[in-house]
């Protein structure tokens, strides 16, 4: 038997794939790279002036240009041809890794992806259950809200009206957003002043006891306020030295009527909180392990979230000072942060062109963002809950739609680097400032530009919305302006 058994193993052939199998084996390879070149090909750095354009193509072999097609079109060419490129490459290079480890297993050939947690303290346990009921309140209030309008807005779809004449919700706010356009195109340049001897690098306003107040940061260091009730903008008062080093980031949250906090980050290593009214300094954030970027408030009112160039955030507890969650995940500079209306979620974005969305209560990411060509450096929520802004390098506006998860509108907002963006209270309208020396106004409703305001000797570092007709900008002139 044992013979039988060895002679039987003898006679075993192993027969090759017909030609029609190997033929779908290609074809199936061939779209699995197709598939994974789209995937990197919003990820790449492409040229943008035609002449680079051109060069590349010809380097890679390709026709300058084809019957038919526009310079996007050219640029679009070119970077799937990059995208297959790289793809072929790493495919080649994985092939001749396996042929060089031979029967290696598959955990020695590629690199296991590990997600790794690590126990929460309490202070960060008791945060994340505040946020939930807090997120849960809101969300609820906001979505009521939204379900009445949807109503409202059918109705007169319809024109069904249970009273002649009356106008309902969707009606004051279409009249309201009507007037603010209006307001919006005739906006003009009113008051400007020196506000540092170096570049006012960053701004924002609250209005406090019925005045509106404007903070400013610089690369001296320095924090100044101002008056934001007239064109003349006049001092109410500064810290001459909060910082060590450049003033990167600045945020002020309105605790009450008549108390407001600030927050500032530096290229020093430090954040630190004052009270506005006195600019006295309330705390010293330490922690990071390099130059900080920005800062933004929990719509809670008890943390402070803050960026780093050493590729983490954090997130701060404003009553203790503590830091209560460091959070790692980006691969280059963590730069631009901002927090849902509701509290639920944080996005944050980095140098490497990709935007992710933090959910709070679990502490875990739950999408990320690709399609900037460059660094992304901003990020701010709508107030309406599921869109997201974010622009950088690339001079593009990205509005994403965080209920279907991709992109909704891609804006060619500046020639250059967009330094902010900034929603108004009511969701209507968009702002943002540029390295091109302008600021626009986008409305949200068909992301068409409303009104481009430009008056800056340079570049812009910063804009802010004040109350319902007003506009703060700051730039390299060393200048803060007020338009109305």
């Amino acid at each position: 038997m044992q013979g039988g058994q060895q002679h039987n193993a003898a006679q075993t052939e192993v027969l090759s794939l017909t030609a029609a199998s190997r033929a779908q084996q290609e074809v199936h390879q061939a779209m699995l790279l197709d598939l994974e070149a789209k995937k990197i090909a919003a990820s790449l750095d492409v040229p943008t002036l035609p002449e680079q354009v051109r060069a590349a193509l010809r380097e890679m072999g390709q026709p300058v240009r084809l019957f038919g097609e526009n310079l996007a079109d050219v640029r679009q060419r070119l970077r799937e041809a990059m995208a297959h490129q790289k793809v072929s490459l790493d495919a080649a290079s994985l092939f001749k890794e396996e042929d060089l480890t031979g029967q290696r297993g598959a955990n020695e050939r590629y690199e296991e992806e590990v997600t790794k947690y690590t126990r929460a303290e309490q202070e960060l346990i008791e945060a994340r259950q505040a946020i939930a009921n807090f997120s849960l309140k809101r969300a609820g209030a906001r979505l009521e809200r939204e379900r009445r309008l949807r109503l409202q807005a059918n109705r007169r779809k319809r024109k069904i009206d249970e009273k002649p004449g009356t106008s309902t919700e969707v009606d004051v706010l279409d009249e309201s957003c009507h007037k603010m356009y209006q307001s919006i195109q005739m906006m003009a340049l009113q008051g400007s002043q020196y506000g540092d001897s170096r570049v006012v690098s960053c701004i924002s306003a609250q209005t406090l006891d019925g005045i509106p107040v404007v903070a400013t940061g610089g690369w001296t260091g320095s924090v100044q306020l101002w008056d934001g009730s007239s064109s003349a903008l006049e001092i109410l008062g500064g810290k001459t030295m909060c910082h060590e080093d450049r003033i990167m980031g600045l945020d002020t949250m309105k605790v009450n009527e008549d108390l407001a906090i600030m927050a500032t980050t530096s290229i020093d290593l430090t954040a630190k909180l004052y009270r506005v009214q006195s600019a006295h300094t309330q705390a010293v954030l330490h922690g990071h392990q390099s130059r900080l970027c920005r800062a933004a408030f929990h719509p809670m009112q008890r943390h402070v979230a803050t960026t780093s160039f050493d590729h983490t955030w954090r997130l701060w507890d404003i009553e203790t000072s503590q830091n209560i969650l460091l959070q790692d995940g980006h691969w280059k500079e963590c730069y631009g942060v901002g927090f849902h209306p509701d509290g639920s979620l944080c996005a944050t974005t980095d140098f490497g062109g990709i935007v992710q969305v933090w959910d709070l209560r679990t502490g875990k990411s739950i999408k990320h963002f690709l399609g900037h060509a460059k660094r992304v450096l901003n990020a701010i929520f709508h107030p309406n809950g599921f869109q997201l802004a974010t622009a950088g390098d690339d001079g593009t506006i990205k509005i994403w739609d965080l209920r279907r998860r991709k992109l909704a509108a891609s804006l060619p907002a500046h020639s250059n680097v967009v330094t902010k963006l900034q929603f108004d209270a009511s969701g209507e309208y968009l702002a943002s400032s540029s390295y091109d020396g302008t600021a626009r106004l986008w409305g949200c409703r068909d992301w068409k530009m409303l009104r481009q305001l430009q008056a800056h000797e340079g570049k812009l570092s910063g804009i802010e919305i004040l109350g319902s007709n007003s506009i703060l900008t700051c730039g390299f002139d060393k200048t803060l302006k007020l338009w109305q």
